[in-house]
């Protein structure tokens, strides 16, 4: 029972205690002064009586006292008359046997009221002729002792409602900080920390609140040590401290993930910016405005490849890089011409116009599978010959011609495929140390006209540039749906659906999403987010995530720990489980920074109680690098390649 529950009883019970005394005491003086008054009248009228028939007794003829007797019982309310002679005999009695009406019969027998007998002395001058004795009819008194009782309780019920009432209201209002004690409380269980600002008047909840708030603010503390610490890392590990970019050993780890084909990638392109004669212009200007120089570059680089997913990098002191996932090479001739063009406005804001310093570009499409030293070799091929063209000139290595019937040749290809439901889904699952499944990851698949089975790196470019996104996300949750509407998942087991911008950014798509996932058991869905998107559109995401949450769905993190950010929002979107990338799977056995990066990730996570999935496993050593810093569950091709769901 709660303290409010129980306050409440004893208040009730003290007030019933107490106004029932009250009621008692009243109703036993009202009583006791009715019965005084019975006692007066039935006294008065026996001496006034007595005295009258002192002046008319005649032992020989009583009728004249009877009728006297008569008259005066006639008048009054008296249950009796009596009138003896000296010896004790009667010589007249009148008396009223009647009922007394409109009182309950259990009132009279609960209360008694006492009617005392009233006596005089009744003779002939000096001769005493006999007793008379005078009773009051109690009547009267119970009439106006019900009359009273019943105004009683009514007075009494409704002060003790108005009583309770305020008692209730005040309770409410003096309890509302143990409420918010109690959210606290429930809070920190949930690894979130919730402050009171408004201390309560109360000193004791006052004292209380102070102290929990003090340990909210330390543990919160801790969270955010946490976090800084993880991004600490991070930046001392992977970033460039000049421009912010990623550095080449952050680089390195990238592109093997986008170049590996059992990581699901897409293809895309790769785009290097050198600068010439740098060092000419560091001793010439001095190394700060080499610095701002490099840095102007690097923000028009990231403006104009402003792609999603792009990733961006300093190789060395005058090598920028840019990947675009999913993007081809044809259609950077306008971004890369501006970056070509504004290079004498950068060295004119840097009052620099005078030196020889000049950048050249190159770019190339890159596919998974390809070698990352090959494709090395081919941008710096490819930088020489944009060189030869002149200053601030670009170079496209192996060009492709713009193929309108390649575009059709695919739209059409898709349209059928989705037409004749050649879209199928695979499975990848992610299992804990003791090889129980975690969660299935839902993989799109085409079956070509001759029945051949394609990954999602081999139509996603191609439904990125025909901007059918859209529908692709909308097929793979109506595929998983269906599936879940017809089988049943293991206990504990849940299948993942990796959903792009369209559920952010379309309402309407929402819409649909959720009346969809209605009609299946929620406890068996997933829904999964790349960090990247996340990041891009942080205050539509929350309303997202605690919609899909209140649905009993699970939410995580896809591609997590790659992008330089604020660490705090992962407290703010509290997701169920985070993936890392699958780039930190290639360094984690070899490069000591990735290794404490990770570790500063798990102490973070799991002080939210946030699972980690370590992606893209392929060997033993993996995991057991994975086991040393706390990460117990793993997806990847150690485990068996994507199968059919």
């Amino acid at each position: 029972m709660s303290l409010s529950k129980q306050m409440m009883l004893f208040i009730t019970g003290m007030l019933v205690i107490l106004l029932l005394g009250t009621f008692l005491l009243n109703l036993n003086n009202t009583r006791s002064f009715l019965e005084a008054q019975l006692q007066s009248h039935a006294q008065d009228t026996a001496t006034s009586l007595g005295l009258s028939l002192s002046s008319v007794a005649n032992p020989e003829d009583p009728s004249s006292m009877e009728t006297m007797i008569n008259a005066v019982f006639d008048r009054g309310y008296y249950s009796h008359i009596t009138m003896r002679d000296m010896d004790g005999q009667l010589i007249y009695e009148k008396s009223n046997s009647h009922d007394i009406d409109g009182i309950p019969n259990w009132f009279i027998n609960l209360i008694s009221i006492e009617a005392p007998n009233a006596e005089a002395l009744v003779q002939s001058g000096w001769i005493p002729l006999g007793h008379l004795t005078v009773q009051s009819h109690p009547g009267y008194a119970y009439i106006e002792l019900w009359k009273t009782a019943i105004t009683l309780l009514l007075w009494f019920t409704l002060a003790a409602a108005i009583a309770i009432g305020f008692a209730a209201y005040a309770l409410r209002v003096m309890l509302t900080p143990l409420k918010k004690m109690e959210k606290q409380a429930e809070a920190i269980v949930r690894k979130e920390y919730l402050l009171q600002e408004a201390l309560p008047g109360t000193i004791e909840f006052k004292r209380v609140v102070s102290a929990m708030n003090a340990m909210v603010y330390k543990m919160k503390k801790v969270f955010d040590r946490d976090a800084q610490h993880a991004e600490k890392l991070q930046k001392l590990a992977y970033q460039d401290s000049v421009t912010g970019l990623s550095n080449r050993r952050h680089f390195e780890m990238n592109i093997d993930a986008l170049l590996d084909t059992q990581a699901e990638a897409s293809p895309g392109t790769i785009c290097l910016i050198r600068i010439h004669h740098l060092k000419e212009f560091n001793d010439q200007f001095g190394y700060m405005s080499g610095d701002n120089l490099v840095k102007a570059l690097a923000d028009k680089m990231m403006n104009n490849f402003n792609f999603d997913n792009s990733f961006y990098a300093r190789l060395n002191g005058s090598e920028l890089l840019t990947i675009m996932p999913t993007i081809s090479g044809r259609k950077l001739s306008k971004p890369v011409s501006e970056i070509c063009e504004a290079m004498p406005k950068v060295l004119s804001h840097l009052k620099a116009s005078e030196s020889q310093v000049s950048i050249s570009i190159a770019y190339l499409d890159y596919t998974p599978g390809n070698n990352r030293s090959e494709l090395l070799a081919q941008l710096d091929f490819a930088t020489k010959e944009a060189s030869q063209l002149g200053k601030n000139q670009y170079f496209y290595y192996q060009p492709e011609k713009l193929n309108a019937e390649e575009d059709t040749r695919w739209k059409d290809m898709l349209n059928v495929a989705i037409k004749e439901k050649r879209f199928i889904l695979f499975q990848q699952a992610a299992y804990d140390e003791n090889r129980k499944i975690h969660s299935r990851e839902a993989l799109l698949r085409l079956k070509d006209e001759n029945n051949t089975i394609h990954s999602a790196s081999f139509f996603i470019p191609a439904i990125r540039k025909l901007n059918k996104m859209d529908e692709i996300d909308k097929l793979a949750v109506s595929l998983a749906v269906t599936y879940l509407s017809k089988h049943t998942l293991f206990h504990g087991e849940r299948l993942a659906i990796n959903l792009g911008q369209s559920i952010i950014r379309d309402q309407t798509f929402q819409n649909w999403l959720f009346e969809q996932l209605e009609t299946v058991n929620t406890d068996q869905i997933a829904i999964e987010i790349p960090e990247a998107i996340i990041n891009a559109n942080r205050n539509e995401v929350r309303p997202l995530i605690e919609r899909i949450k209140s649905m009993g769905i699970q939410f995580g993190l896809d591609h997590f720990g790659n992008r330089f950010t604020n660490m705090n929002y992962i407290q703010e979107l509290r997701p169920d489980y985070i993936k890392l990338d699958t780039s930190f799977s290639k360094a984690i056995e070899q490069d000591e920074q990735t290794h404490y990066y990770i570790s500063s990730l798990c102490d973070m996570s799991q002080s939210l109680d946030i699972q980690i999935i370590a992606m893209s496993i392929e060997n033993e050593a993996q995991i057991q690098a994975f086991k040393e810093l706390g990460i117990h569950h793993f997806q990847g091709y150690y485990f068996g390649a994507p199968k059919s769901l």
